[in-house]
């Protein structure tokens, strides 16, 4: 058994997972038996050794997984199930082991020859490394994104009482990897990915999917002759990595910024192979970590280069205007529609053959809208729609809903986009094998994003096995005023997923926390039958308050954002950081309320995030109480900071440091406007004074985030804030300086 293990062990323990060697060390504590079943589960193995592991860096008690309790042992940690540990088997005897779901999870005392054991097990493989990690969350460890926060050194005091059969309320808790602006996680090189996915899995989250865009480099196809282009990321924003950047230090090996895994890419293919790689990677980790995986991608957009061969299509109202999509005049029954379609659904499918679903979106801007009533007719034959009423109906139903960013006019729009999308999808679906793998299941289908005014056809569109997600809104509290939305879904008929926005890219750079909104929505998910959530969020570091609350919530719906931020902080930080903290959480939350509604736009990574500053000459005034929120939110974490034990600054430290950021960041941008007022004014010395302080303040709150910065996500949004914010206001000092 144990050297069927090495490679397991030779894996995790290359990743910074620590594996005791097969020799004793002497014990800080009791002699301990780690018992394991002799052909246990490789989930199940390496369960064990993460056990092992946290005894020792815990209560330095160094022991190593064998198949049977040690004579010499006085307590035991049994791990596995009755099938696959037959340690397990003898101490629950016939009727102890509960009845589990394959995610439910069990701690329970019992005793084996006469000595005092744990039975640490679940439902699955996975299930048991969970409970595990339960485990050690007792005992005081608590996982945040990027690293493992521990409790101060002390004695074994013993097993610990505890009989406990957990369930989760929320099935499918999912997390999105890649997707495509520089300040998120398609900036993270394969250690970044890796890390977070181990930290996710000790929160027990159990899916991922890899968020792909048209044109990226992430799948390659050929349609009538014509190869896809090589493709680029970040829409394709480009930002150097000059001589006087604020952080360049930070950038080895760049010349202009990337994902590190693309450094030194010399041509098209190898950048397209490499790209391929980094997402296989993060694929295969997330499986050996149980986890589901899929890739989400639109099947209606493509490259613009593809108009020559697709002469209706029309270009899209996207970011970088790289793609296009079905013309507006274009007909349900093109063949070159259905082909194309068709051959984007199969590069996918073909180019990660191994994931469990694809989750196909819609265009976010949509503007196949002539099919509208095409689509209703032919889906009306083949689904029934009596109960969404006539398409006039429909579309009334729609433009009523004038409260969406866009207004009703947007959500008509959608509706009859997307009936037109459904209608082509399923066809093809339904027309050929397009869900086919060689040797293997059909590929899953989800549907992600169809507008909520069709969720009861989606869910009959929806082939056997397949689901549906919804964002509803941009945010969690816009989608808080929709919840009659979410009550009404087809929950009973598919299993549907809500769209979790932890951080809108509309309010983007600035810190934001929507702890409480959401805390609203797993309710709302609960009560109405919801599968569970996938998580929307840019950079990460600033969410581990709402992750650790999302990690318990779905397993205890009684707990609430303040006790899963009190939670944290006391264990991280120590209790006399407790109050300020939650204090500056509270007003975090305050502000990012405020942002849903004044802000939508405000921090959106383009050319003109700072310029429009300059132009509007200066902060509105809702936003000038943000700022002056935002100083007081300073303040309170400052405190929490100066009162932490040292374990927890880090922790701290990276909210001081964004705080910071936010301040300056609106200094700058007020100064900046300031700049432009003085300068209409006919007041060259005021509007260099001014200048002058809006390049102090930029630098500031860029030399503050670069401080804390904790991966290339965060990297991006600095190298993208050195081009749209630090450059225009150095240029406009220099210029007025005469420089």
């Amino acid at each position: 058994m144990w050297a069927s293990r090495l490679p397991l062990i030779l894996f995790f323990g290359c990743l910074g997972v620590v594996s005791w060697p097969l020799h004793a060390r002497a014990n800080d504590g009791p002699k301990m038996g780690i018992v394991l079943g002799h052909d246990a589960p490789t989930l199940e193995q390496f369960a064990a050794d993460q056990l092992c592991d946290y005894l020792g860096r815990l209560f330095n008690i160094k022991v190593q997984p064998t198949s049977s309790l040690p004579a010499s042992a006085e307590i035991g940690l049994l791990v596995g199930t009755p099938e696959t540990n037959s340690a397990v088997a003898e101490a629950l005897g016939a009727s102890g082991w509960p009845e589990l779901s394959d995610q439910g999870i069990v701690l329970k005392r019992s005793t084996l020859a006469g000595k005092p054991v744990l039975v640490v097990g679940g439902g699955s493989p996975v299930a048991t490394m969970w409970a595990v990690y339960e485990l050690v969350e007792r005992w005081g460890v608590r996982y945040l994104v990027d690293a493992d926060v521990f409790p101060s050194k002390r004695p074994w005091s013993g097993l610990p009482e505890v009989n406990v059969v957990m369930e989760p309320n929320l099935k499918n808790r999912c997390w999105r990897l890649v997707n495509d602006l520089p300040m998120g996680p398609v900036s993270w090189s394969l250690e970044e990915n890796i890390r977070f996915l181990r930290q996710i899995a000790k929160m027990k989250f159990n899916r991922v999917y890899t968020a792909l865009w048209p044109q990226q480099p992430f799948v390659h196809y050929t349609f009538r002759g014509m190869p896809k282009p090589p493709g680029c990321l970040y829409f394709g924003q480009k930002h150097l990595i000059a001589e006087d950047m604020i952080g360049r230090e930070k950038y080895a090996g760049m010349t202009v910024f990337t994902n590190p895994e693309l450094i030194g890419a010399r041509t098209p293919e190898e950048f397209h192979r490499r790209a391929v790689d980094l997402v296989r990677s993060i694929q295969r980790e997330a499986r050996r970590l149980a986890m589901v995986t899929g890739v989400s991608f639109d099947p209606f957009s493509w490259p613009k280069e593809f108009r020559d061969v697709m002469p209706a299509a029309q270009p899209a109202d996207q970011l970088g205007n790289f793609t296009v999509q079905p013309g507006n005049e274009q007909l349900l029954t093109d063949p070159l529609l259905a082909e194309m379609v068709g051959t984007v659904v199969r590069a996918y499918i073909e180019t990660y053959p191994e994931i469990d679903f694809i989750q196909v979106t819609v265009p976010e801007h949509r503007s196949w809208l002539s099919q509208g009533p095409a689509a209703y007719r032919r889906l009306d034959e083949q689904y029934d729609l009596t109960d969404l009423g006539s398409y006039d109906e429909l579309c009334a139903r729609a433009r009523s809903r004038t409260d969406f960013p866009g207004g009703g006019g947007r959500v008509e729009n959608q509706v009859k986009s997307d009936l037109a999308a459904l209608w082509l999808l399923d066809s093809v679906v339904r027309g050929g094998n397009l869900l086919r793998r060689p040797g293997n299941d059909d590929v899953r289908l989800i549907y992600d994003g169809i507008t909520p005014e069709l969720f009861s056809l989606v869910a009959r569109v929806t082939p056997p096995g397949g689901e549906v997600i919804n964002n509803i809104d941009y945010t969690a509290s816009r989608v808080l005023r929709r919840r009659d939305l979410i009550r009404t879904t087809p929950s009973k008929d598919v299993p549907v997923s809500l769209t979790l926005t932890l951080a809108d890219d509309n309010v983007g750079v600035l810190p934001q926390l929507a702890t409480s909104s959401i805390h609203g929505l797993m309710s709302d998910l609960r009560t109405s039958g919801w599968s569970g959530f996938s998580t929307r969020y840019w950079t990460v570091g600033e969410q581990d308050p709402t992750i650790h609350y999302l990690s318990r919530a779905c397993w205890d719906a009684s707990v609430t954002p303040e006790q899963a931020y009190r939670d944290q902080v006391v264990n991280v930080c120590g209790a006399k950081s407790v109050e300020p903290a939650l204090r500056c959480f509270d007003l975090l939350e305050k502000i990012t309320l405020r942002l849903d509604d004044h802000g939508l736009g405000f921090g959106f990574p383009v050319p003109t995030l700072m310029t429009k500053h300059y132009d509007a000459g200066g902060l509105s005034d809702e936003i000038k109480q943000d700022h002056q929120t935002y100083r007081e939110a300073l303040a309170l974490m400052e405190s929490a900071r100066r009162q932490c034990q040292p374990q927890g600054r880090a922790y701290l430290d990276y909210f001081v440091g964004r705080l910071q950021f936010g301040v300056f960041y609106l200094d700058a941008a007020d100064a900046f406007g300031a700049t432009s007022v003085a300068e209409k004014a006919n007041q060259p010395d005021k509007a260099l004074q001014h200048a002058n302080s809006a390049c102090r303040a930029i630098r500031r709150a860029l030399e503050s985030y670069v401080a804390v910065a904790k991966d290339h996500g965060d990297l991006g949004s600095i190298a993208m804030m050195n081009t749209y914010c630090y450059l225009p206001i150095r240029d406009k000092r220099n210029e007025l300086r005469g420089d």
